[in-house]
């Protein structure tokens, strides 16, 4: 699948791109089926909400053939690469799941800011590709974004929403830090009035389709979602690509694996994931 010259300008502006029938019905029915079976498996990749619904889980292509070949899909792999202009390899996969009526919400924030500040990635020549595991609409918790956000850049009011000057906090995202980027309290939030600045000039989307659609999005556009109070599911594979000129440097104290790959090979295609 290539994209049009209009698709990847469109995404050049605005930050975001929604593509659809990048996956086919049957091989969303195979990834919904293998998803029900991989987030019963108690690991640290496995991230509950306070209800104890399964608000996130990482890594799932490290221990699920399925999900490892729709992440190297060719589909999504040729969009990817025409987007970000270059090689790119596979930075982070998670499955992200809104159960009906108890999905929890997302703060806004930037991707970027994260892989930044923590992982040192040297630019924002990044975006993640959401795949549709159901349909998303105004009522399950669709995301939201801000077209043009990513043109600020890292926002310096990232880090408001937790004191990080406090003795606690410190000691807490020293001896868990990767907890701070999976749980619905972000560590790296935007403030009401950078959102409101940016909305008055921009206006705000959400991203809905059907299942098989795919949500392409730049590391620094500003996002958000609401609760699911639907009765429907919202069930989505969010996979994060990297230029391989972009690859995290050496460091003493890395992330997991798990949420911040290091195998900087150029991500090899399959035809097919059935």
């Amino acid at each position: 699948m290539q994209l049009t010259e209009d698709q990847v300008l469109f995404f050049q502006e605005q930050g975001y791109l929604l593509v659809e029938d990048i996956f086919s019905k049957p091989e969303v029915d195979l990834l919904l089926k293998e998803m029900l079976e991989v987030i019963k498996e108690d690991c640290p990749r496995r991230i509950l909400e306070k209800s104890g619904s399964v608000r996130s889980f990482f890594a799932p292509n490290t221990s699920n053939v399925v999900f490892d070949r729709a992440s190297r899909y060719a589909n999504l792999l040729t969009c990817a690469s025409q987007l970000l202009d270059g090689d790119i390899y596979l930075h982070q996969s998670k499955i992200n799941s809104k159960a009906a009526m108890v999905g929890d919400w997302w703060e806004w924030h930037q991707d970027y800011t994260y892989w930044q500040k923590d992982d040192g990635m040297p630019g924002p020549n990044v975006l993640t590709a959401m795949v549709f595991l159901n349909p998303v609409t105004e009522f399950n918790g669709p995301m939201l974004l801000i077209p043009k956000s990513h043109n600020a850049g890292v926002v310096d009011d990232a880090e408001n929403v937790n004191d990080l000057e406090s003795s606690w906090y410190k000691e807490y995202v020293e001896s868990a830090a990767y907890l701070t980027a999976l749980t619905s309290d972000l560590k790296y939030t935007l403030k009401q009035n950078t959102i409101a600045q940016w909305v008055s000039k921009n206006g705000m989307v959400s991203a809905k389709g059907a299942a098989g659609t795919v949500l392409f999005f730049h590391g620094n556009i500003f996002h958000a979602s609401s609760n699911n109070l639907s009765p429907w599911d919202r069930h989505t594979y969010l996979l994060t690509y990297n230029r391989t000129n972009n690859k995290l440097p050496d460091t003493d104290k890395p992330r997991p694996e798990f949420i911040a790959m290091r195998n900087f090979e150029v991500a090899v295609p399959v035809e097919s994931i059935l």
